[in-house]
């Protein structure tokens, strides 16, 4: 068994305080992802960005004002840009020359390089526009954080993603935890989003 878990700040869409919740899976993976972020680049002094608000329900609905949040969800193209916009305002407000990237993963193999390099990866399950609509995925249309992977001793492959949160009928939901999906039977309706700050001196 082969196994990759990077430490990964989740952060739950049904949070109270988030003002579009059922629809705020892509700001919330948007707002993980920037926060990593954030964590990890050069700390300096008379840095020019704000950070991410401290409270949860806040920096999510910034993340779902400034990258595109609608009530029909978000777009792999849409956050894709919401990503970049956000990790280049970090990266131009240290003075860096970096600049991020958002590539699109279309293999296992190429998820797992991610998580050996320490970048956590936007994973979205959609069924609907692959037209795979008789099919039972993990999620019918849902935007998660893969923060691992594990691969199993007869060859198993499995994305380990934060799957932000679930709400019950009752009000009440659960916070964002990992989930192990298998990735074989998922492929086709996955789209694997990566987000890479592009420089041989970023951390100059």
């Amino acid at each position: 068994m082969r196994q990759n878990i990077l430490s990964y700040q989740a952060y739950t869409q049904w949070e109270t305080g988030i003002r579009s919740p059922a629809s705020a899976c892509g700001p919330a993976a948007i707002a993980g992802l920037v926060r990593y972020w954030e964590e990890r680049l050069p700390k300096r002094e008379g840095s020019s960005f704000a950070p991410l608000p401290a409270d949860p329900a806040q920096a999510v609905n910034e993340m779902y004002r400034a990258c595109g949040g609608t009530p029909l969800g978000m777009s792999a193209p849409v956050l894709a840009l919401g990503l970049r916009r956000q990790l280049n305002a970090r990266l131009r407000g240290l003075g860096l020359t970096a600049r991020a990237s958002t590539p699109r993963l279309k293999s296992f193999e190429a998820y797992r390089r991610e998580i050996d390099e320490g970048r956590p990866v936007a994973v979205k399950f959609d069924k609907w526009f692959s037209l795979r609509w008789l099919e039972r995925p993990a999620f019918d249309y849902h935007w998660t954080v893969g923060c691992g992977y594990r691969i199993e001793d007869d060859g198993t492959q499995l994305l380990i993603v934060h799957d932000a949160g679930t709400r019950f009928k009752d009000g009440t939901y659960t916070e964002s935890r990992e989930r192990r999906i298998e990735y074989a039977p998922h492929r086709a309706v996955l789209t694997l989003v990566a987000l890479r700050a592009c420089a041989d001196r970023l951390y100059e």
